[in-house]
């Protein structure tokens, strides 16, 4: 009868005896002549013969069934190697202490014990075989017969030379086993499990080792950060299992469309990494181009066009590290995203040319932000100097800039990259804006409605720490610029965005704040 609540622990223990039936069975099959012999020599009872004859037949079987049924099998199985232990010394007494039978069984009993359970075990089956030698004694009598005739030495044979394979045998099992475990945790430090691809940290690391060869020989490498366009709507409107197909998907045509010398990693989401070693960018160029245009011809979703924008970035000496390297790909990144996604951008890229851009089907497209596209660049290029804090999130809610009065505001950490994560660690943390009484999820699901809603408003917000300031929210494309003022009385709306180029106060939907 089973008495454990873990299935699976029960079925770990019974392994390990199973793993112990069939060295018991051959062992005592094989060990059986070496008393025997001994029987024969000195003529012992029948009795005798019968019990040996059982033990070393029988037993085996009936261990196997008492383990399987244990509540814990790993513990029968230590109880299986403790009788072995007693009943060994019991026959030990019955042969007199004939010396090489007598000895072969002490070492392969105690072997049996240390592998099974180290030195406590061991020092437990000692005293079992100590006791059992003892009951011998008592029922046949002391008899002192250490000489090993020839007999004897012939029937210790088979166990010397089936033991040594036994124990051969489980080991290669054993380290076979250990093996592949260690295979497939090295497989699992390094890939991703959904896309399959490297993980950030292993794909960053393959980065930073390019970088340092390239200073020591100066090979040149390229660097690309690419991201499915418009990816929140796809778990919005299809569900989080079309997102994972979809990312499971794009991690294949990488695998098709790069080099076996170029290396990819999933770096975050829906974001993938590719390095592409001893490629320049234009060369670079040309094989994204062509796996953008798989994208097109072979939709990640069913019926429904999924699209992805790529940054391209070359090393050159300019960059002082790989981290360096690594943020002016994500910024061309970004260039992709400005100049309306669906397209590859580099330093001296400009725009595609038109053959290289297929026509994409209205009703499958997810969305453009090209519209008001001029007031984006323009906003890009002051609002890192700010001294007021301000963010700008995209249509999925991520943070894509953030000035330092933002940063500091909020206590962010670099972890964080959305809208809905800063609130979360700003409510843990109790920094930035005071959300109150209001459950939090509800907080950020009102919030997100309002800003739907009404996309060009301003309003105030209360601080942890007593102070208030108005929050300027214009939205452009589906993009979000956040610009806070610390007010202590009422400031014209007017006076929310001194510091915005004049370009984009000029652009109509990023500038109004009614």
């Amino acid at each position: 009868m089973l008495t454990t609540n873990e299935p699976g622990l029960h079925v770990a223990q019974l392994g390990f005896a199973r793993k112990s039936y069939l060295p018991r069975v051959l062992g005592l099959a094989a060990g059986s002549p070496l008393v025997l012999t001994v029987f024969h020599h000195t003529g012992a009872p029948l009795l005798e013969w019968i019990g040996l004859l059982l033990y070393c037949f029988v037993w085996p079987h009936l261990a196997w069934a008492w383990a399987r049924r244990a509540g814990n099998p790993f513990r029968a199985e230590q109880r299986n190697l403790l009788i072995d232990q007693f009943v060994g010394g019991f026959w030990i007494a019955q042969i007199g202490f004939n010396a090489l039978p007598s000895v072969l069984t002490v070492t392969l009993l105690c072997m049996s014990s240390l592998t099974a359970g180290g030195m406590q075990l061991l020092g437990r089956g000692l005293a079992w075989q100590a006791a059992g030698l003892v009951l011998g004694l008592l029922l046949g009598g002391f008899h002192w017969m250490p000489e090993s005739t020839t007999a004897n030495v012939l029937s210790c044979l088979p166990l010397l030379l089936t033991h040594p394979l036994l124990v051969a045998h489980t080991a290669h099992q054993a380290i076979t086993k250990l093996r592949n475990k260690r295979a497939e945790l090295e497989h699992q430090t390094r890939h991703d499990g959904l896309s399959g691809l490297y993980n950030r940290s292993h794909w960053e690391a393959q980065v930073r080792n390019e970088f340092a060869r390239y200073r020591r020989a100066g090979l040149p490498a390229t660097l690309v950060l690419t991201d499915i366009d418009h990816f929140k709507r796809i778990n919005d409107d299809h569900g989080h299992e079309a997102g994972d197909d979809a990312i499971r998907r794009f991690a294949g045509l990488l695998r098709e469309c790069l080099r076996t010398t170029d290396i990819a990693g999933r770096y975050g989401g829906e974001e993938f990494g590719m390095l592409l070693p001893q490629t320049r960018a234009r060369e670079a160029r040309v094989l994204i181009e062509r796996l953008r245009a798989r994208l097109h011809e072979t939709p990640l979703l069913e019926d429904t066009l999924v699209t992805a924008s790529f940054g391209v970035a070359e090393l050159s000496p300019d960059l002082a590290s790989h981290e360096a390297w690594m943020r002016l790909a994500d910024q061309m990144l970004y260039r992709a995203k400005h100049q309306g996604r669906d397209r590859v951008a580099g330093l001296d890229f400009g725009e595609p040319p038109a053959a290289a851009t297929p026509p994409l089907p209205p009703a499958r497209q997810f969305g453009s932000a090209r519209e008001n596209g001029f007031a984006l660049n323009a906003l890009l290029g002051g609002l890192d100097s700010m001294r007021q804090p301000m963010a700008l999130l995209d249509a999925s809610d991520r943070l894509v800039l953030t000035n330092d009065a933002f940063r500091e505001l909020h206590q962010l950490p670099p972890t964080v990259s959305t809208y809905a994560g800063l609130i979360r660690h700003c409510h843990s943390k109790q920094v930035g804006p005071r959300i109150g009484d209001a459950e939090l999820d509800t907080w950020l699901r009102l919030t997100e409605r309002k800003r739907h809603s009404h996309p060009n408003h301003v309003f105030d917000v209360h601080m942890v720490d007593g102070r208030r300031f108005r929050v300027t929210e214009s939205t452009c494309a589906g993009w979000i610029l956040m610009v806070l003022t610390q007010v202590n009385e009422d400031v014209p709306t007017a006076a929310v965005l001194p510091y915005l180029p004049r370009q984009a106060v000029s652009a109509a939907p990023l500038s109004q704040a009614g």
